[in-house]
């Protein structure tokens, strides 16, 4: 005969039974608020899970958003991962992760390139989509656009639902260790960069110097992880138009007024050192800036410098004209022209990156006819 046992006993690993439903029912209905009011933003499936790093030198990741990663019947859906570290901040900061998150959402939809580096850098188009559903941005050195804030009239919008959320966080999850890690002694190759697929390669310093490495699959140069892409301005290959400007190893090329030449009897074209070219010229950055354009001229000067590695054209303030502005069937062109690219021609998904011309098809179909 055997007696049934009653445990009442509370240990360390013998807890009251718990449930999360109403944590995901409360992010589930917080998601489903956020696309009532931008319809754009796709329905998702929302999981709580680890947000941990996996290296040392990694920070908390509070959330992600993955496309089509969910089947449901003949339904592909994205997936939205709040972590569960996360979950221990303030109600209004876990809305903030789930509005983030839906702004990618909406980069996708629309076929919008948001970020790059894996995900890791957002870019201004972040920035504005962010701003569309109610959010302020500022810039991270290495996240770019990533850090946002709700503004006032969002944060009004959704009082309720962030009051609901704040009914359902009762749980959160526990950090994972990742140890001290052994850092590396020494950098003999020491550049790593990656493009935009992303793809990464380690060159040397003096070879990254030497002028940009650019994908072929989605012609991006190869770029350091610490550097703005939206407004760095390649090494090229040239010294100059025409004349004997060859950089050497003369210590007299670390004078910037070595490239000194406002006749172009030495480099062909008038030249400037960095920071020393006369009023009433431009580079097409500085043009940019105040929304001109050359408009066809020919460039009027240039401006060299580290050792003549580096130029930049100057044209005339003058001559400039106004940028253009793309009309709205431009753009819907553009849109579907890049949605074209991100579609694989054999299961016919649109892909969060350009298919590669070499092989035709996205990676997932590419790795089945292997």
């Amino acid at each position: 005969m055997t007696t049934a046992i009653d445990i009442t006993d509370v240990t360390r690993t013998c807890q009251n039974a718990v449930s999360t439903a109403a944590l995901i029912t409360a992010l589930e209905s917080a998601w489903a608020a956020i696309r009532e009011r931008h319809p754009e933003v796709p329905a998702a499936v929302i999981v709580v899970g680890s947000g941990s790093p996996t290296k040392p030198n990694q920070g908390m990741k509070w959330g992600h958003f993955a496309a089509l990663r969910w089947q449901a019947g003949d339904t592909q859906l994205p997936e939205i991962l709040i972590s569960g570290e996360g979950l221990t901040r303030e109600p209004e900061a876990v809305f903030t992760t789930l509005l983030h998150e839906a702004t990618h959402a909406l980069a996708d939809v629309r076929g919008i390139q948001d970020t790059s580096r894996q995900g890791r850098w957002h870019n201004k188009k972040f920035s504005t989509l962010a701003a569309e559903l109610g959010m302020s941005t500022t810039k991270d050195d290495k996240l770019g656009y990533s850090p946002c804030t709700l503004t006032d009239l969002t944060r009004a919008r959704y009082k309720a639902v962030i009051a609901d959320l704040s009914e359902a966080l009762r749980f959160y999850r526990h950090p994972e260790p990742t140890g001290e890690g052994k850092s590396r002694t020494n950098n003999n190759n020491g550049v790593s960069c990656e493009c935009e697929c992303p793809r990464k390669l380690r060159i040397s310093k003096a070879a990254f110097e030497e002028g940009p490495i650019v994908c072929a699959t989605c012609g991006a140069a190869f770029l350091p992880e610490d550097i703005d892409r939206d407004t760095y301005e390649h090494p090229t290959f040239a010294t100059g138009r025409a004349g004997d400007g060859q950089a050497t190893d003369d210590p007299e090329d670390d004078d910037p007024m070595v490239f000194y030449d406002p006749t172009g009897e030495r480099f062909g074209l008038p030249t400037y050192p960095f920071k020393f070219a006369p009023d009433g010229l431009l580079t097409r950055r500085q043009l940019r800036d105040r929304q001109l354009r050359p408009g066809g001229q020919e460039p009027a000067a240039q401006i060299l410098w580290r050792r003549g590695k580096r130029v930049a054209y100057l044209f005339r303030l003058d001559l400039a004209v106004p940028k253009r502005t793309a009309t709205p069937a431009q753009r819907a062109a553009i849109d579907t022209a890049l949605t074209a690219r991100r579609t694989c021609p054999d299961c016919r998904q649109v892909k969060p990156y350009y298919i590669p011309r070499r092989t035709g098809t996205c990676l997932d179909c590419h790795g089945d006819d292997r």
